[in-house]
C-alpha cells in the first residue's frame, strides 16, 4: 500500500510537539519545535496535515495522559497521517512501552506493504520505519527513561529535604507572596485571601467570592481570573498559615508536628483548620452545587400546600411599589403544585425580624467563657510517649523497624488531636467574640450570610394559600423553629 498523497501529491505526516513543563505558561517551547518541524518537513517535501501539541505535559510519568499523542497514534492507524515529525525522539516519548505501540504500528505497516515514514529534527538517524531506526530509537528512549527516573528520584529527595528544613519548593511565588522571594507578602493580595477565609467561615460561598473577585478585577500573576476552585485550592493549601505541604499532603516532623515553612504566613493555623473542617464537613453533607443565591428564602420557603420547596422569581413591577420579586411553588412538571405564589418583600420582612429578635435574645443570654479543651493531657502524654520511643532509638536501644511500628500509630493520633485542639482555640476565639449582632449588621452581610442565620432560627417557612386576597397576612406565614 502506497503512501497517501494529499492535495499537492506528497507525503502528509503530523508534527508533534511536546515540553514537560511550561513555566511561563505561554508555549514558546512548543512553538519553536513547531517551527522547526515544518522547515524539516519542506525540506523533505513532506506536507504538514497536522501539528499535535501537548503542552506542559511529561512523557516520562506513566499515569500522565497526553491526549494529543493517543489521537496522533490513532489518525496514524486510520490512514490520516502518514507519518510523524518530532524535534527529538525525548519529545515524543521517554517510555519503552509507548515506543513498542509505534514500533508495533509501523511494522504491521510494512507487512501490510503501507509506507510510514518517521524523522526527527535533531537526529536523522531515528526512523522507525526501518530496523536500523528502530534499534536506535529503543536504545535513546531506554537510556532517556533512566535519565527521567534518575532526575525524579533526585528531585523527589531534594523536595523531601526541602520540606524537613521548611524550605520553600521550586516554582513560581503563589499569589499573596512576592514574585522576586516568594516569602513576603503583597500586602493587597494577602489581604484579599484574608477577606476570603473570613467570608467563607462567616457562610458566604465559593461562587460569591469568586465573583466579588472578578468585579473587582483581581487577577493572578499571569493575569488569569480566578473562579471559585482556584480559590478554594489557595485557601485549603496550608502555606496560607506557615505550615509546609509535602506530595499533596500537610507535612509533620517527627514528632507529628506540622512543619513551619520559612515565609511568611497570611492567616493563622486556628483559621486554617477551622476552614479546612468546615470544607470537609460541607462536602460530607452537601448535594447540592456551590451556586450563588439572590433571595433570602430561595429553597428554605415550603408551599403550605403541598410541602415542595418554593422558588423565587423577578416579578413584572407595575408600579414603583409594586413587589420585584416573588416566592412561587414551580408546577405539576417540576414536581410542586403550582399553587401557591406571595410577593417576596413582606415575606423577607417578617423573617428578618423573627431572627432579629432571636439575635436579641441570644445576646442577653451570652455565657462568660467558653468550655474547656478537654484531651490536653492526652495530648501531653502521647508527645510524651513520642519523645521516648525517639530517645530509644537514637541511643541504639530499640531498633528501627520497631521505633518505626511504635511511632507509626502515635503520629496520626497527635496530629488529629492538634487539629482538634486548634480547631477548639478558633471556636473557642469565635465564642469569646460573643454572638453577632445581627440586627446592626444585617445590611452589610453578603446574602449567603443573612440565609446562615436564617437557617440557624428556622428549619424552613410554610408560606400558606392566601387567606385575605392580595393583602398580606403574617398569619399565612409559619415558621418551623429548629
Amino acid at each position: 500500500m502506497a503512501a497517501r498523497r494529499g492535495s499537492s501529491g506528497v507525503v502528509q505526516v503530523g508534527i508533534y510537539t511536546r515540553i514537560s513543563k511550561d513555566d511561563e505558561a505561554e508555549g514558546l517551547g512548543v512553538a519553536r519545535q513547531e517551527e522547526d518541524c515544518r522547515l524539516h518537513c519542506a525540506a523533505r517535501g513532506w506536507e504538514v496535515a497536522k501539528v499535535y501539541e501537548d503542552n506542559d505535559l511529561s512523557a516520562y510519568k506513566r499515569k500522565t495522559v497526553r491526549p494529543e499523542f493517543r489521537k496522533m497514534l490513532e489518525d496514524l492507524k486510520a490512514g490520516r497521517i502518514d507519518g510523524v515529525v518530532a524535534w527529538d525522539i525525548d519529545r515524543f516519548t521517554r517510555q519503552p512501552r509507548e515506543l513498542e505501540a509505534w514500533i508495533d504500528e509501523y511494522e504491521d505497516a510494512e507487512r501490510r506493504k503501507r509506507h510510514l515514514v518517521f524523522d526527527s529534527v535533531s537526529a536523522s538517524d531515528i526512523d522507525l520505519s526501518t530496523e536500523n531506526g528502530r534499534f536506535i530509537a529503543r536504545i535513546k528512549v531506554t537510556i532517556a527513561n533512566k535519565s527521567s527516573a534518575d532526575t525524579s528520584r533526585r528531585t523527589k529527595r531534594k523536595h523531601l529535604e526541602l520540606a524537613t528544613q521548611g524550605k520553600l519548593p521550586g516554582g513560581r511565588a503563589p499569589y499573596g507572596w512576592n514574585r522576586e522571594d516568594r516569602r513576603t507578602l503583597v500586602p493587597e493580595e494577602a489581604e484579599n485571601l484574608r477577606k476570603a477565609v473570613k467570608g467563607f467561615l462567616g457562610g458566604i460561598r465559593w461562587a460569591s467570592i469568586a465573583r466579588e473577585w472578578r468585579d473587582k478585577g483581581v487577577r493572578s500573576h499571569s493575569g488569569g481570573v480566578f473562579d471559585d476552585s482556584k480559590i478554594k485550592r489557595m485557601l485549603m493549601n496550608p502555606r496560607i498559615c506557615g505550615y509546609r505541604m509535602h506530595q499533596g499532603e500537610l507535612f509533620l516532623d517527627e514528632s507529628g508536628a506540622p512543619v513551619v515553612g520559612d515565609w511568611e504566613p497570611i492567616i493563622t493555623p486556628d483559621d486554617w483548620y477551622l476552614l479546612t473542617e468546615k470544607v470537609r464537613r460541607e462536602s460530607e453533607g452537601r448535594a447540592v452545587r456551590d451556586n450563588a443565591t439572590k433571595y433570602l428564602l430561595s429553597g428554605i420557603a415550603r408551599c403550605g400546600r403541598c410541602g415542595t420547596k418554593m422558588r423565587a422569581f423577578p416579578s413584572y413591577r407595575k408600579s414603583k411599589t409594586s413587589s420585584q420579586f416573588k416566592y412561587a411553588c414551580p408546577g405539576k412538571n417540576d414536581g410542586g403544585c403550582g399553587g401557591v405564589a406571595r410577593a417576596g418583600e413582606p415575606v423577607d420582612r417578617l423573617i428578618r425580624n423573627a431572627v432579629f429578635l432571636s439575635s436579641d435574645k441570644a445576646l442577653a443570654s451570652v455565657r462568660e467563657r467558653a468550655p474547656e479543651w478537654t484531651k490536653e493531657e492526652q495530648l501531653a502524654s502521647l508527645e510524651r510517649d513520642m519523645a521516648e520511643f525517639k530517645q530509644a532509638w537514637q541511643e541504639k536501644r530499640m531498633s528501627a523497624a520497631r521505633y518505626i511500628a511504635l511511632t507509626e500509630d502515635l503520629e496520626q493520633q497527635i496530629a488529629e488531636l492538634l487539629r482538634e485542639r486548634a480547631l477548639h482555640r478558633a471556636e473557642a476565639a469565635t465564642f469569646a467574640a460573643g454572638p453577632i449582632d445581627i440586627r446592626g449588621r444585617w445590611e452589610n452581610l453578603a446574602i449567603e450570610q443573612q440565609r446562615a442565620a436564617v437557617l440557624k432560627v428556622f428549619r424552613a417557612v410554610i408560606i400558606k394559600p392566601a387567606s385575605n386576597g392580595p393583602i398580606f397576612d403574617p398569619a399565612d406565614i409559619e415558621p418551623v423553629l429548629r
